[in-house]
């Protein structure tokens, strides 16, 4: 059996360890011996004794399990991630164990199965006394748990031994107890041999925090020593020490990577929880703080435990992350990156502290160059020192699409090393074992099973002409008409599940029914019905939007006209099926919970941007009308409505970021000018000076992820484990809208819809850009270089109709007019723009 993931590389044990299962005695004495448990037949580490189900405790033999009715099991998942020490082991409810060792102090050592708990409740008794550690908590699955945990536990306990030996037990209170082995090691007190004190100097030296010594060669020192008279004990006990924190660090770096995940069989969260589970051994053993590895190990955990909670953990989590940070930080109070895990702002020094703004130079514009300039430089990082081969960033490429949420502003302004890393990543999904046919392989709920394509595919016709990334788009559309949709009873076409691949739907209840998070499926098939123009495709989404226009208007279950449904069961068509409410899902993700219905909002959007049918715009008159209602109520610090009215659903869309950014788009495309005073007061920055002409929206608006992203660079780039939680402006965003409505005209959440005015290729990083009009007849940009020489840029027109126009380019005083011929969307057109002066670009139709 070849074992990767193992902890015990070559134990410490005398000669009289057996190579067979047949038990043998044992006449302790003050050495170290490894156990090794299992069935009768199962594989036995070698250097160790055997521990089997039978094996009873006898004076003859010196050692066994008493009072035990255990069977042998061997977990067969872990084939690729564990060892013959590690693979198999005994399970019981109740597991006691004795050995006649000599008297004195000993650490044990336990390795075992997590099993179906998140939170073990096995308790240890040693001695009769009870040693349970509190050990690390972790939050539940939120789908549940239905197959055994891959990854185990390691607890630490130093304990005296009587004259009559020891004995310890593990009982099983909610759990059986999975006992994979254990270690008997004598305490290594401290000694004057040389030897053992040149070597614990380097230890203490590497068990450091901020250490980068490497383990093995001290490993490989502590290994010679393991016979030598006085050195066994030492070697043992530190060998051990040292092999749990490489171990630890081994996870740590495996993170989401695939090859690694190829390598072990374990996944991004089992890498991390096991990289937490064996730092937790030691940072719960007795006298944890005396451990020359303490340090390291702190360190390494608090992180795991930071990114673990920032994911998605609860108080769990993070009581343990700011627990083990706040011990960091009174060790290091004056080291930048504790501080920073702490919450403390670090601005650490860079090239953008000491440039000036041109005094000629547009506020908008220096606030559009260091925001995208700060954040082009963490991109460089990703791309350019952090991303693999085959696209990955090492958070498993399920979340590390989600990073490109805050890129696709920099590609739209023509910058290249950011395209070529979504490029890069775009292409190895595509081709990689997640993605078959197009689609997620494996069925699982609409957000994670839909971010492989729609965070990824859709935008890259935008970026590339190549008809391969039109046609990528293509098995969506074709999964969309036959597959994950039908008609109901009420013959609206709906989603039958939120819970799908490219080959099946899940449909057993709560999951039979749609949601607004299959938007997110829908995404590639709207860019590909903008794209291709394929009429079926564009009648299919014209008919899911009939439903959800048709649900809007219904008030089941209390719910106000107008507004969306948190789900839609299929085929009744019923407001989240048999649930009391129409706001909350209960499938099993909060975040199918009643959120404002935004994406719904902008698939009718799209739908009125493609059929002119009026009748899609119903919702945003009612839903602004609603706002409007309760207007003056918005600013109270909490809701005061009762949970599920109107007013509550009001209060809820009117401190919707969300909701405003599509309404703001509607506000844009349609042109109706009725709730712009609402608009100018609540809605998003962009759309404020689109309505208004003030650039100091624009400024203000930028500030706040300007506030994020000069400080703590570390925590978006270096540090991040967790990809999918880069957060790059206040309450944790991941996209900056703002950037893109700059830059493109429309600044919608995630590039959800294709709505793009313009968009720039081959630019240098110091153009920038302020859409200030824009339909399908003009075009108006100001645009400012803060280079020192002229550069080109290549504008791309989208939402101009065919035609021909006129194109002013005025600078310095002086204008320049020039015919343009547009054909099709996305036609290029090269212009120059002078060294650090304002331009203007007026494009108009010329006739009809």
């Amino acid at each position: 059996m070849i074992g990767r993931s193992l902890i015990i590389l070559t134990l410490f044990v005398s000669s009289l360890a057996c190579s067979s299962n047949s038990p043998q005695k044992i006449s302790f004495t003050n050495q170290p011996y490894f156990f090794d448990a299992g069935g009768a037949n199962s594989s036995l580490k070698s250097e160790t004794y055997p521990l089997t189900p039978k094996l009873k405790y006898s004076e003859e033999f010196g050692y066994g399990f008493t009072n035990t009715k255990a069977e042998g099991f061997y977990h067969e998942d872990t084939e690729r991630s564990r060892d013959d020490f590690l693979i198999d082991g005994i399970i019981s409810g109740d597991i006691t164990f004795k050995a006649d060792i000599p008297e004195g102090d000993w650490w044990l050592t336990i390795w075992f199965e997590l099993g179906m708990e998140d939170s073990s409740t096995t308790r240890l008794y040693i001695n009769g006394e009870n040693l349970t550690p509190a050990l690390q908590t972790f939050t539940p699955e939120a789908e549940g748990r239905e197959v055994i945990d891959q990854t185990y536990r390691l607890v630490q306990r130093k304990f005296r031994a009587s004259e009559t030996g020891f004995n310890f037990r593990m009982e099983g209170v909610e759990d059986d107890v999975r006992l994979l082995g254990f270690s008997l090691i004598p305490d290594p007190e401290a000694s004057d041999d040389e030897r053992a004190v040149a070597l614990t100097k380097e230890i203490r030296k590497a068990g450091k925090f901020n250490s980068t010594d490497k383990l093995e060669p001290l490993i490989a020192k502590l290994d010679r020593l393991k016979n030598e008279p006085g050195m066994q004990n030492f070697s043992a006990f530190w060998k051990l020490q040292l092999q749990i924190v490489k171990e630890g660090e081994k996870f740590f770096n495996y993170r989401g990577w695939s090859h690694r995940t190829e390598e072990t069989g374990m996944g991004l969260f089992d890498h991390i929880h096991q990289g937490i589970l064996m730092y937790d051994g030691m940072l719960t053993s007795t006298e944890a703080e005396k451990n020359l590895m303490y340090e390291r190990a702190l360190w390494y955990n608090a992180r795991l435990l930071y990114w673990l909670w920032l994911e998605g953990g609860s108080y769990r989590e993070r009581e343990a992350a700011f627990t083990y940070m706040r011990k960091m930080k009174q060790l290091y109070p004056d080291d930048e990156l504790v501080r920073m895990y702490n919450g403390e702002k670090i601005d650490t020094k860079d090239r953008f502290d000491d440039i000036k703004k041109p005094a000629n130079a547009p506020e908008w514009a220096f606030a559009e160059w260091e925001v995208s300039n700060r954040l082009k430089e963490v991109v460089d990082w990703w791309v350019l020192e952090q991303q693999n081969e085959n696209g990955e960033f090492g958070g498993k490429f399920g979340d590390d699409v989600e990073i490109l949420r805050f890129w696709s502003p920099l590609i739209l302004s023509g910058d290249s090393v950011t395209y070529q890393g979504w490029k890069k990543l775009a292409d190895g999904v595509w081709n990689s074992s997640k993605v078959k046919d197009g689609y997620a392989k494996k069925p699982s709920d609409v957000e994670h099973s839909s971010e492989f394509i729609s965070d990824t595919a859709p935008l890259m016709v935008l970026y590339n002409d190549s008809e391969e990334y039109e046609h990528r788009l293509s098995y969506s559309a074709d999964y969309f008409m036959n597959l994950w949709t039908g008609f109901n009873e009420n013959g609206h076409r709906f989603f039958k599940s939120s819970w799908f691949s490219s080959s099946e739907i899940e449909m057993e209840p709560p999951k039979n029914r749609d949601v607004p998070y299959t938007t997110r499926a829908a995404k590639a098939v709207r860019y590909y019905a903008w794209k291709s123009k394929d009429p079926s495709t564009l009648k299919a989404l014209e008919e899911w939007a009939d439903g959800w226009l048709a649900v809007s208007q219904k008030t089941d279950k209390g719910k106000p006209k107008g507004i969306i449904p948190a789900s839609v069961a299929f085929p009744s068509e019923n407001f989240n099926g048999d649930e009391e409410t129409w706001y909350i899902a209960n499938m099993f993700w909060d975040y199918f919970d009643w959120d404002g219905g935004a994406s719904i909002l902008d698939q009718l959007l799209f739908t009125w941007t493609i059929t002119g049918n009026d009748k899609y715009l119903t919702p945003f008159y009612q839903h602004l009308e609603l706002v409007s209602k309760y207007d003056k109520e918005l600013s109270k610090p909490e809701n005061p409505f009762k949970e599920g009215s109107e007013g509550w659903a009001a209060y809820i869309l009117g401190n919707s970021g969300n909701f405003w950014n599509v309404s703001g788009t509607w506000r844009l495309l349609s042109g109706d000018t009725k709730y712009d005073k609402l608009i100018i007061e609540h809605g998003t920055p962009f759309i404020k000076y689109r309505l208004t002409g003030n650039e100091d929206y624009l400024v203000e608006g930028i500030q706040p992820f300007l506030e994020t992203i000069r400080y703590n660079v570390p925590m978006i780039s270096t540090e991040a484990i967790h990809t999918d939680r880069v957060h790059i402006g206040p309450d944790r965003a991941r996209e900056i809208g703002i950037l893109q409505g700059m830059i493109t005209g429309y600044g919608i959440g995630e590039s959800s819809s294709p709505y793009i005015a313009v968009s720039w290729e081959k630019a240098s990083r110091d153009l920038t850009y302020l859409v200030t009009g824009s339909d399908s007849t003009s075009l108006d940009v100001d645009i400012y270089s803060f280079s020192n020489k002229e550069e080109s840029v290549t504008m791309r027109l989208w939402q101009l109709k065919s035609g021909l126009y006129s194109l002013k380019q005025t600078q310095n005083g002086n204008e320049e007019i020039r015919a343009i011929d547009v054909i099709k969307a996305g036609d290029r057109f090269e212009l120059k723009i002078p060294s650090k002066e304002p331009v203007s670009i007026q494009i108009e139709r010329v006739g009809n």
